[in-house]
């Protein structure tokens, strides 16, 4: 009987284990996707931070009030610049001996990345705008 109960409760164990590891694995690769998706808007951030820099670069060469397009290169760059530092504290092999530490770690990287990918899209939306505007 006490074999029966002790074999029982390894097996569950086992199984409640591998289900954490799944949703680890699952989780992780929720983030990781996320991140390319949120690379390609960092790419269209840094076309548009390129194209202000010229319109900047002309304006200053005519002497020209260039504090609109500074603001909007400053947020394209802020947003950026959050991005890499996330990039620079994530750790891909993340481990904890305790998995739902590790779901935890996964969670918040997830919301982080995804305050990050916010910052982007607006800094792109508001300066695609301003970019769109001028090529009228």
């Amino acid at each position: 009987m006490k074999k029966t109960a002790f074999f029982s409760i390894l097996i569950l164990s086992l199984a409640a284990c591998s289900g954490k590891k799944t949703e680890i694995l699952d989780m992780k690769k929720q983030v990781l996707d996320l991140h390319e998706q949120v690379m390609a808007d960092d790419e269209k951030a840094m076309n548009n931070k390129m194209k202000l820099d010229s319109l900047i670069k002309q304006a200053a060469a005519q002497k020209a009030d260039t504090t609109g397009l500074q603001g909007l290169r400053a947020t394209l760059v802020s947003a950026d610049n959050g991005m890499m530092d996330w990039m620079s504290k994530l750790k891909v092999d993340y481990t904890n001996d305790d998995p739902e530490m590790v779901i935890k770690y996964w969670q918040y990287q997830q919301k982080v990345i995804k305050q990050v990918d916010a910052l982007l899209v607006t800094a792109t939306v508001e300066s695609s705008a301003y970019l769109n505007k001028q090529k009228k």
